[in-house]
C-alpha cells in the first residue's frame, strides 16, 4: 500500500514540466535510465543541453498525457479517499558579496540539506516537521512537510505554522552572507 505522499506525488506527476525533469536530467546525460526516486522525489541529475533535449519534448509531452490517463484510470472509482494534499518551497541558496556589491550562487545546498535532514532526525518525535529534498540547481533546497495534510479545516492552520518552521530551520544553516530567498509561483 503507498504512503500517503506516494498517492500524493503520483498524482502530481502528470505535470509536464515535472516529466521534463525526470526525462532531461540524469548522471550519464542519458534520459531517465539513471535515475534514484525517492516518493517520486529527485535525488540527483544534470541537466541536458536545450539543444540535445529538444528532440525528446514529443516523447515528454506524450509521457505526461500517458501518465495522467493511467493515474486517472487507476483512482477514478475510489471511493471515500483522504484528501491528503501538501506544500513545497523552493529556497535558492545566495552568498551576498557586500565588498564587490554583488550577488552570487551558493552552492552549499547539498551540505544545507544534509545538515536539515539530520536535524530532522532529531525532531522526529514531534508531529510537525520538514522534508528537505534536492531541486534543481546545487544552490537550491526544496522543503515540504514531514506528513501531508488532511482534508479538515484545522490543516489549513497547520500550513503557514510548517512554512514558518521551514523558514526558520533553513536560516539556521545559512552562513552569515548567505540568504534564502523564495519566490512564489505557479506552473
Amino acid at each position: 500500500m503507498p504512503s500517503h505522499w506516494e498517492k500524493i506525488i503520483t498524482i502530481q506527476y502528470w505535470r509536464p514540466l515535472l516529466l521534463a525533469h525526470l526525462l532531461f536530467l540524469s548522471p550519464t546525460n542519458t534520459v531517465v535510465s539513471a535515475f534514484t526516486l525517492t516518493m517520486g522525489l529527485l535525488k540527483v541529475g544534470v541537466p541536458q543541453p536545450w539543444e540535445k533535449s529538444k528532440k525528446n519534448l514529443n516523447y515528454v509531452r506524450e509521457a505526461g498525457v500517458r501518465q495522467f490517463i493511467s493515474t486517472y484510470n487507476r483512482v477514478k472509482d475510489l471511493k471515500g479517499d483522504e484528501l491528503l494534499w501538501g506544500d513545497e518551497i523552493e529556497y535558492g541558496i545566495f552568498v551576498l558579496d557586500h565588498q564587490n556589491k554583488k550577488i552570487r550562487l551558493s552552492l552549499r545546498a547539498k551540505e544545507i540539506m544534509d545538515n536539515l535532514n539530520k536535524n530532522e532526525a532529531s525532531h522526529s518525535y514531534e508531529s510537525e516537521g520538514c522534508n528537505w529534498v534536492p531541486e534543481y540547481g546545487a544552490w537550491m533546497v526544496e522543503a515540504t512537510p514531514r506528513r501531508p495534510y488532511n482534508g479538515y479545516s484545522v490543516d489549513l492552520l497547520r500550513v503557514e505554522r510548517n512554512m514558518r518552521l521551514r523558514r526558520k530551520r533553513i536560516l539556521t544553516e545559512l552562513n552569515e552572507n548567505e540568504i534564502a530567498p523564495t519566490v512564489s509561483a505557479f506552473p
